[in-house]
């Protein structure tokens, strides 16, 4: 007698609210271990590449963070659901969390991917190679081409601005309005 492929195949216990968030914290704090090092050996880790002052790049950041919120929002009305389907990861890590907290989940983000990706990885990978390793990194993104492609050219976009600035903060500011807006989106779209 054999077996279905129903009966050897394991069944995959639905992931959690619970380890999506601890992944997310273990993850992030894994990016910034790397990163600081790197920074530092770069010559990068002073406080004029990461402009905290320079309120200039913190408002071209936003601004190019308020674009991206507005394109993500004509994708969500123009684009069948299941094309920005992420398999519900960000709906568990952001969907049921206080503003505050999101506003947190957002800045950790913001800080320890953008200092990982275009602070030291695109030091030597060029934006090109640091936006498709952004991309693969998002791995549950990749089943959804439209998400790919808007996450490559979000990438893409943040690299430029890194390049453009000379400073991590327009890429930082924009990653985390980004985060944040549609964290809240998720919150309280949900709640509907």
């Amino acid at each position: 007698m054999t077996r279905t492929d129903e009966e050897t195949t394991p069944n995959p216990q639905p992931i959690t609210e619970k380890q999506v968030i601890v992944s997310f914290y273990i993850t992030q704090l894994s990016l910034l271990v790397i990163a600081l090092p790197l920074l530092w050996w770069q010559g990068k880790l002073n406080w004029g590449y990461f402009g905290v002052t320079n309120i200039h790049m913190w408002i071209w950041g936003a601004v190019a963070g308020l674009g991206i919120v507005f394109l993500e929002l004509v994708l969500i009305r123009i684009v069948p659901e299941k094309w920005l389907d992420d398999g519900g990861i960000n709906r568990l890590l952001l969907g049921r969390r206080s503003p505050v907290h999101i506003f947190f989940i957002a800045a950790v983000a913001a800080v320890a991917e953008e200092m990982f990706f275009r602070g030291a990885v695109q030091h030597w990978l060029g934006i090109g190679w640091t936006t498709l390793l952004f991309v693969l990194v998002d791995t549950r993104y990749l089943r959804q081409w439209v998400l790919v492609l808007f996450l490559t050219l979000i990438s893409f976009l943040f690299g430029w601005l890194v390049e453009w600035s000379g400073t991590l903060v327009p890429a930082v500011a924009a990653h985390w309005t980004v985060d944040f807006l549609m964290g809240l989106y998720l919150r309280f779209a949900d709640e509907k």
